[in-house]
């Protein structure tokens, strides 16, 4: 590839844009506005520097999700000449992992040590409280891996005081050393511990800190609103504020939405404070949405009080007012969504591909899934990482991370019992006793197991660890390739679960599916051979845990449901976003932390709506049902504080009818203060005294039907007689005139 003239780097830039490019002289915060260029900033002047005459060598850029840092890669290859030392590109996390493999026995492990997921670390914290004899009806083992994450991503390791008062009570003070214990002999790491071991790691080594200073001494860190205190440490220790460093940091606080993961937006807010001097660089410009949805996202945005403040602007012109909608109930909401997706597609020249609906949390998919199905318009909910949380490949892939690291104990009980070999609780019980004893992993264990078992199960034992013995040899054998290995490994599972689906002779499709999702993980593990053939199986096992929900894309030709975030730096041409009530969106447990509760809910609406680049809509429900419970709800706060010049004519609506359309549309005056206070439905479509008895109405569930009577009250209700069904009462607002004739 012939390099482009050196101008061209900052060619079609913005003023703010380039200056943030070809910035020299100490820290840098670009605060980068939802769709202002951020990914194209970030790489021109990674590339801009390598013009200069630094070494690829010499960069480290750090992302939150592979797909970020793979985008990056790609971006920056197509700027600099092909045969260039590439810079390091990668997540947090993945970098940490492959600096700590290298100076792994500094912190009591080995090279090929596991990276415990969640479902790993709360395996592991039960087994630690089962040895405390500690219950699960004493203690919520989710809470205790939720302090020692929270801890961990403050910088610190847990310690009792971190610990659910229930376990402080239950005599449980020693469970975080015990699980820290637990650990070590498993030669494991959680996700806290990547980034805080290395944090550690670097403050106490200051010629090791210095190693990596002259290594990389450009860094950049994109999405920097996300980082949490563990990572803002590794980061002093690395890029030191009294160094002045060629440090560059790229985010927005208005999209700080992970605090409930730990993520601290103070670390943006304090930048400048931290890293004295720091040059600040705003981009305002957004290339994605429309003026009428970048006006409603920044009046809504700009009540927070945490924030550095800016304010996006557009040249691509008004567009679209921002649709707000009320309904009666859920299925209404989605049977309006699924019929203006279809108009949409019909009218635009759209497709189901470029819709999404965006939710606040998953549950509201349900009544959605069944519009779209009921439309005949196709619709995948998005669910991230889900092929590998099903059991089967859980299971598969324990016996791939034992041929690596043979002492992972949480992977040793997983493979024992799939398939089953006659080890039953009480002979693993027994195991793990004589194992914590002598401070040894169950695998290590298993070799010589404990004399007291009866005959059968130390023969059991002893040929697991004869088996898993001969899967680390092979693992370690230079001339195999990755998928042989893990065809190997996977085998005796694999087997087992080819006879099981043979025994069900097609009645068991369940059985059937296990099978396929274990061989579609070998097509994955076949696929990562062919990108990077000097892998090991160690790589894959790495890739495939540091892969975040984040990185799953919503593909094809099908509109997208997904959670706000989820869609946290993707867009659509159209977005919805539904369930605006307050309870919903914002959420019942925000609203009881406080007023930053609040704001990170804020940020998260405004992240929902600048996903949208030409139209944007927005609905709320008046009742919701939430499990056995229908509540009455009020709208979210946020609809209120959308500027009315932004908004389209609303929508009154009444339930759909064979004669009627959705409703009618009432614009919006400046003194119908209830359009943003409490929208009202239109009960009154026949006037408030024209329900009369005789009257026939429809109702969207329950078909035609005669008045039997009328109640006015807070709000109007009608008896009614249903053909078919019978007498039901009914708000007034769920029902619509209909003409029988």
């Amino acid at each position: 590839m012939s390099r482009p003239a050196r101008e061209s780097l900052v060619d079609g830039l913005n003023p703010a844009q380039s200056e943030a490019v070809v910035h020299r002289g100490g820290p840098l915060l670009v605060l980068a506005g939802a769709g202002s260029g951020k990914t194209r900033v970030v790489t021109h002047r990674i590339a801009w520097r390598m013009r200069e005459g630094l070494s690829g060598a010499r960069i480290l850029a750090l992302t939150f999700t592979n797909k970020a840092a793979s985008e990056m890669r790609s971006r920056i290859g197509a700027l600099v000449d092909a045969d260039v030392v590439p810079p390091t590109i990668g997540t947090f996390h993945a970098i940490s992992a492959r600096m700590l493999r290298s100076w792994a026995p500094r912190i009591g492990r080995g090279p090929d040590f596991t990276i415990y997921d969640d479902d790993d670390q709360l395996s592991a914290i039960k087994r630690v409280l089962k040895a405390e004899g500690i219950t699960d009806k004493t203690v919520r083992p989710g809470d205790v891996r939720e302090a020692f994450d929270r801890a961990k991503n403050e910088g610190r390791l847990p310690t009792a005081r971190d610990l659910p008062a229930d376990l402080l009570v239950a005599g449980g003070e020693g469970v975080p050393d015990a699980y820290e214990a637990e650990l070590r002999r498993s030669n494991a790491l959680d996700f806290g511990d990547l980034i805080l071991r290395l944090a550690q790691l670097l403050e106490a080594d200051a010629e090791l800190a210095e190693t990596v200073r002259r290594r990389w001494p450009m860094v950049l860190v994109d999405e920097f609103q996300d980082t949490n205190p563990a990572q803002l440490r590794w980061l002093q220790a690395v890029a030191p504020p009294t160094d002045r460093p060629d440090l560059t940091v790229v985010g927005d606080d208005d999209q700080a939405i992970y605090g409930w993961r730990g993520a601290d937006v103070r670390n943006m807010l304090r930048f400048q404070e931290t890293w004295a001097g720091a040059h600040v660089i705003r981009l305002e410009r957004n290339y994605r949405s429309t003026g009428h949805i970048l006006g409603a996202a920044n009046g809504v945005v700009e009540r927070n009080s945490g924030r550095l403040g800016k304010t996006l602007f557009t040249e691509a012109g008004e567009g679209h007012r921002v649709e707000i909608e009320a309904f009666p109930s859920p299925r209404d909401e989605a049977r309006w969504v699924a019929s203006r997706v279809r108009a949409l597609c019909r009218d635009e020249d759209l497709a189901p591909a470029d819709f999404a609906v965006l939710l606040r949390t998953a549950s509201l998919s349900l009544d959605l899934e069944e519009a779209f199905r009921a439309n005949g318009v196709p619709a995948i909910h998005v669910r991230g990482r889900s092929f590998y949380e099903r059991a089967e490949v859980r299971d598969a892939v324990a016996w791939l991370r034992l041929a690596t690291n043979p002492d992972d104990d949480v992977a040793y009980l997983r493979a024992a019992a799939a398939p089953p070999r006659g080890l039953g609780e009480t002979s693993l019980a027994s195991l793990a006793s004589a194992a914590a004893g002598s401070e040894r992993s169950l695998f290590a264990a298993s070799a010589s197991p404990p004399s007291s078992l009866q005959r059968r199960a130390r023969t059991a034992f002893q040929g697991f660890h004869t088996l898993l013995e001969s899967h680390r040899l092979e693992a370690r054998r230079a001339e195999a390739s990755l998928l042989d290995v893990a065809r190997i490994c996977v085998a005796p599972y694999l087997d087992a679960l080819r006879d099981a689906a043979a025994r069900a002779s097609g009645r068991d499709e369940d059985a059937r599916q296990r099978l396929d999702n274990v061989e579609r993980l070998l097509d994955a593990v076949a696929d990562y051979g062919r990108e990077a053939p000097d892998a090991r199986l160690g790589d894959w096992l790495e890739r495939v845990k540091l892969v975040s929900d984040a990185d799953a894309l919503p593909e094809g030709t099908a509109v997208s449901l997904l959670t706000v975030h989820a869609a946290k730096g993707l867009e659509f041409p159209v977005c919805f976003v539904v369930g605006f009530e307050e309870g919903t969106f914002p959420h019942g447990r925000a609203l009881s932390t406080g007023e930053d509760g609040v704001e990170e809910e804020r940020r998260l609406a405004y992240v929902a709506m600048t996903r949208a680049r030409r139209r944007l809509l927005l609905s709320w429900c008046r009742e919701r049902r939430t499990f056995a419970e229908v509540r009455r709800c009020m709208p979210s706060r946020f609809l209120a504080e959308v500027p009315r010049e932004h908004v389209e004519a609303r929508l009154e609506v009444t339930p759909q009818s064979p004669s009627r359309s959705f409703g009618r549309r009432v614009a919006p005056t400046a003194s119908d203060a209830s359009l943003y206070a409490d929208p009202v439905w239109d009960d009154d479509a026949v006037g408030e005294s024209g329900w009369r008895v005789g009257m026939w109405v429809w109702h969207g569930e329950l078909g035609k039907g005669r008045v039997a009577g009328v109640s006015h009250g807070l709000r109007t209700t009608l008896q009614v007689d249903f053909e078919g069904v019978g007498r039901r009462s009914v708000v007034a607002a769920w029902v619509s005139p209909y003409d029988p004739a």
